[in-house]
């Protein structure tokens, strides 16, 4: 059985989920990723229970592959630089390959890639507590 508390899974899941909130909000990135994806900022999205849901859902499966990848009971320290590693090393990578060939701009990869590195690293402080 995995050795994960589930309350922290979901805890760090509604964490990781509130900062992606803000990071695409107009407080942060909302104008620029809108302008660098070409979507108007004052479009409702469609299908935001599905959107929304499936995020929630995806953001829950990162958080449960994060708490395995720690381990239980974690130092920041170790749960940080795991999380670096996997939002730098296969998140950011990733992306920029296919962002790549979609011919998505350099800003567009910084927004989304930067939000990801964040979004683990929110997900590892709230695995530590």
């Amino acid at each position: 059985m995995l050795d994960i508390d589930v309350v922290q899974v979901l805890i760090a899941t509604a964490a990781a989920f509130i900062t992606g909130a803000i990071w695409y909000s107009p407080l942060l990135f909302l104008n620029a990723w809108t302008k660098t994806v070409g979507i108007d900022p004052n479009k409702e999205v469609d299908n935001p229970v599905k959107v929304y849901g499936l995020t929630f859902l995806f953001t829950l499966l990162a958080a449960i592959a994060l708490a395995i990848l720690i381990g239980p009971a974690p130092e920041f320290a170790h749960a940080s630089t795991v999380a670096f590693i996997v939002g730098v090393g296969i998140v950011a990578s990733s992306l920029g390959i296919n962002y790549q060939f979609a011919k998505n701009s350099f800003i567009h990869w910084l927004i989304d890639s930067g939000f990801h590195i964040v979004r683990m690293q929110v997900i590892a402080l709230v695995i530590c507590l």
